[in-house]
């Protein structure tokens, strides 16, 4: 594979696996932890490309910083 680093602006909020599953109308599989702390992020924020994941909150936090 090749190595990419990422130059994006993202909206991050802060957001367990738990809840994040929840507000995407998801059950929690049995091989994950909902406590998990991490950042809901959401990509092209209200454009007709936005996209919504969760990150780990050391990888999250590892990437970005707050403008």
């Amino acid at each position: 594979m090749k190595l990419y680093q990422c130059h994006k602006q993202v909206h991050g909020k802060p957001m367990n696996r738990g809840f994040y599953n929840k507000f995407k109308g998801w059950e929690t599989p049995e091989d994950e932890d909902p406590t998990d702390e991490g950042y809901m992020v959401v990509y092209n924020m209200g454009t007709n490309k936005e996209y919504i994941s969760w990150s780990p909150k050391d990888i999250f936090e590892d990437g970005y910083t707050v403008k």
